[in-house]
Parts: structure tokens; C-alpha cells; sequence
């Protein structure tokens, strides 16, 4: 039997979309994708943010104890109560790193770096006895049985790392072993006493304390170092972080 529509002669009704009707679904289809992108953009950006400031704290926190450690120890010796600084820190048998070279009784020295993005290098020495505990910058004890004399060195090389090498007893240094990546530059300041009264009066840099010889009336460092910025760094452009780290060491036993 045929439907009433096919024995009326008309055509079935039909239903869809109108094309205005796609052109909207559409419309609000993109809508919610380019907000959805938006928050996925959005938490990328955020957890990059996040592990640079948690990359560079760690290396600060890193550099602070190592610097704290083995700064701090500079001019010290065994016999602080009998022997002389001199006969306890001799003049080395071999330059630093960075091609500075100690006095007998010096135990801090360093460059300037110059301007235009170089880093300043900072030299400095102690004496252990064995089996004190007390370690250079890489973490290495005195197990020696008799006394050493640690020579630290530390740099920021061409690749952007602090690096520290140690010379035993004025031997050759070592090989520079990397401490924290991300270093744009180390800049430093030594307190000296420029008049002789035993009283810090000023801060200088490397080079005015090497061209005033006041290298033995150094007390203190402020060790000021700038780190990479690396979520707004890119592969051909390097973008410093805005603030810097800046922390003064006192010298155990700043010897004049």
C-alpha cells in the first residue's frame, strides 16, 4: 500500500542543518578550541616560568655553600699560635688558573675581568691538617697525613659555567670542574684597608687592589653573580635575570 504522500504526489520532509546553522557550530567549535589552547599555552608558559626560578635558587643555594665553605677558609693555618703565616703558606711553585701567582703569607688574590660581559676569577688559599674535615671546592679532604696547603681557583668559562680548579701544595692545577651551569658573569669586590690602621675602609676590585698592593689587608669578598634567564632566553639570545646574587665572605683568618 502506498504512504498518503506518495498518492498525493508530495515529496517526503526532509531534516538537517541550515548552512547558517553549521557557520554557527562551527563558530562556537573554535571558540572553545582557542580557549582550550589558551589555558594549555597558558600553564606551559607557567611551569617553564616555575622550573627556571627553581633551577637558578638551586644553584644559588648551591654556590652559596660551596663559596661559604671554602671562602670562608681562606688564610687560615695549623699553627696559628707558633709559626709564621709565610713558612705555612711558602710562595707556589706554580701559577694560578687565571696566571696570578701568591707572596709567602698571601692567601687571596684575582683579576678583573675587564667590562663588556667578562667575569672577574678570585684565587684563594688555606692550610689543613690531615683528617681536619675541612675540603676544597670540589669537596676534597685532607687524608694526606701531614699538612696541605689548598689552592682554590674559581672562573666562569666561555660556556657559561662557574668552575673551580685546586692546586695541592703548589702543584699543577686541576681540571676545572663545573659547579653550576646558567652563569652569565662573577663580579667581585675585596674590602682593604687602605690606610694601614687595621680598619676595613673601602671596597676595591682585583685590579685596583693588585695596582695598590694591598692584597694582604684583605679581609673580606663580596662575591655578586648574575645567572641566565631561562625561560625568556632563546637559543641565539641569552637574557640575564633581573636581579642578581650578592654575598659578602669574611675570611676565617684574615691575616695582615
Amino acid at each position: 500500500m502506498m504512504s498518503p504522500a506518495h498518492r498525493t504526489g508530495e515529496r517526503p520532509h526532509q531534516c538537517g542543518f541550515s548552512l547558517i546553522e553549521l557557520m554557527i557550530a562551527i563558530a562556537i567549535g573554535l571558540f572553545l578550541c582557542s580557549g582550550m589552547l589558551a589555558i594549555v599555552l597558558s600553564m606551559r608558559i607557567g611551569f617553564k616560568t616555575q622550573d627556571g626560578l627553581t633551577r637558578m635558587q638551586e644553584n644559588a643555594r648551591f654556590v652559596l655553600t660551596v663559596m661559604d665553605m671554602t671562602v670562608h677558609n681562606a688564610g687560615y693555618f695549623v699553627d696559628t699560635l707558633g709559626g709564621p703565616v709565610a713558612a705555612a703558606l711558602p710562595v707556589p711553585a706554580n701559577a694560578n688558573t687565571d696566571g696570578t701567582t701568591f707572596l709567602a703569607g698571601q692567601f687571596v688574590t684575582g683579576t678583573s675581568g675587564g667590562g663588556a660581559g667578562a667575569s672577574d676569577t678570585l684565587d684563594l688559599r688555606f692550610q689543613t691538617a690531615s683528617g681536619d674535615g675541612m675540603v676544597d671546592c670540589n669537596g676534597n679532604a685532607n687524608t694526606s697525613g701531614a699538612a696541605q696547603v689548598f689552592t682554590n681557583s674559581f672562573s666562569v668559562n666561555a660556556a657559561g659555567q662557574l668552575v673551580c680548579s685546586v692546586s695541592v701544595d703548589g702543584g699543577t692545577p686541576s681540571a676545572q670542574a663545573v659547579l653550576v651551569d646558567n652563569v652569565s658573569a662573577m663580579t667581585l669586590l675585596f674590602s682593604v684597608d687602605t690606610n694601614h690602621d687595621g680598619i676595613v675602609d673601602t671596597y676595591q676590585t682585583a685590579a685596583a687592589v693588585t695596582a695598590a698592593g694591598l692584597w694582604r689587608t684583605v679581609g673580606a669578598v663580596q662575591i655578586t653573580l648574575t645567572f641566565k634567564d631561562l625561560v625568556n632566553s632563546t637559543a641565539t639570545t641569552a637574557v640575564d635575570f633581573p636581579k642578581s646574587l650578592q654575598h659578602a665572605i669574611n675570611f676565617m683568618n684574615p691575616t695582615k
